[in-house]
């Protein structure tokens, strides 16, 4: 069962993302006109953000280690995602998520990566055009074989990834104006909101998606991010049915109203949630919601707090039943709350699950 603090909590990383002071728009110039889908994040619009800004402050303050985590991964990933990464974009021709293209904008060490891809595991190259492509096999688990992974440098600070070199050849030729691009009439164009952050639109959804309000859609488009100091959320779903429609806004409106009951008294909640509104026209449902950076960064360091005290109580309780710091009893918190036994009787993570 889903309780309301669950349900507000849920809510956080959306705030949290969203919550970003300068917000390049998504480039259509980049994806295919052949596309249903497409998702963007601006990572440099995430680095203005007041809420992530002091989130990152707070963890640094709290664990000491954290910069010297980051920047050992840095370094093995041959630039660093706090400063050099700027945005990815990833688009489908069809709804199969691993037929995905990713481009990735980001200052990296272009030498750096091409040498330590070439000893990646069944490495080989391929040419197109002007373009060098590298294919390999990633790391499966358990030691068992990976997917094949494609990808090449279409400049020295812009990168195309897939799982096929078809695909990568013409993620390249749209770059290159090659191929016809989404920017125009196109099911997917049109005028990104100032200050989005996270982008997201489909002319076609997944019919296995596990979302129920998806099962009965056609298409969406959300928007997320902050301007003039005030956080949003949009969100624009073609139904199949008016009906449809309609329940997807008594959707949303469910969700405030749970919240509402369970957290009513909490006026920094309170004020997240009145920023909630939605209305439907036909098949069309819209969702919108505004609250300011300010607020949401209240609400979320309160959240913050109160996982790190229940995470705190967790430790100390296991080990006052553990002195010794003997984990073969089960109940280690590095085991997870079920200890060994139970964890090894989890089912796998299916190759979706990341």
């Amino acid at each position: 069962m889903i309780t309301p603090r669950r349900l507000v909590a849920s809510l956080l990383p959306l705030a949290v993302a969203a919550s970003a002071a300068r917000a390049a728009p998504l480039d259509l110039d980049r994806v295919s006109a052949k596309a249903v889908w497409v998702m963007h994040a601006d990572m440099d619009a995430a680095r203005e953000s007041t809420v992530v800004k002091r989130m990152v402050e707070r963890a640094v303050k709290k664990h000491a280690q954290l910069e010297t985590m980051l920047a050992m991964a840095a370094k093995m990933m041959g630039m660093d995602p706090r400063k050099d990464l700027h945005d990815v974009t990833l688009f489908g021709l069809d709804t199969e998520k691993k037929n995905a293209v990713m481009i990735v904008r980001a200052d990296a060490n272009r030498a750096f990566l091409e040498k330590m891809v070439e000893k990646a595991r069944d490495h080989e190259t391929m040419k197109h055009r002007d373009y060098t492509l590298h294919q390999w096999k990633r790391q499966g688990k358990k030691g068992r074989g990976g997917d094949t992974v494609v990808g090449s440098f279409h400049r020295d600070d812009v990168m195309v990834f897939a799982r096929s070199a078809d695909r990568v050849q013409m993620a390249l030729d749209v770059l290159d104006g090659k191929a016809d691009s989404a920017d125009g009439e196109g099911p997917l164009a049109g005028r990104t909101r100032p200050g989005s952050i996270l982008v997201a639109r489909a002319a076609k959804v997944d019919p296995d998606t596990k979302c129920p309000v998806l099962r009965q859609g056609e298409g969406y488009r959300v928007a997320m991010g902050e301007s003039e100091g005030r956080s949003f959320y949009r969100a624009r779903l073609e139904m199949e049915s008016a009906e449809a429609a309609t329940l997807a806004e008594s959707v949303a409106d469910g969700f405030a109203a749970t919240a509402v009951l369970g957290l009513g008294k909490d006026k920094g909640v309170m004020k997240l949630i009145e920023g909630l509104e939605t209305m439907t026209e036909g098949r069309t449902c819209m969702i919108t919601w505004e609250a300011d950076a300010d607020d949401v960064w209240v609400v979320a360091e309160a959240m913050a707090e109160k996982v790190e005290a229940k995470m705190a109580a967790r430790r100390k309780q296991w080990g006052e039943r553990h002195p010794e710091g003997d984990c073969e009893q089960g109940g280690c918190p590095m085991e997870g709350r079920g200890g060994t036994e139970k964890n090894d009787q989890r089912r796998p993570f299916r190759d979706d699950e990341f």
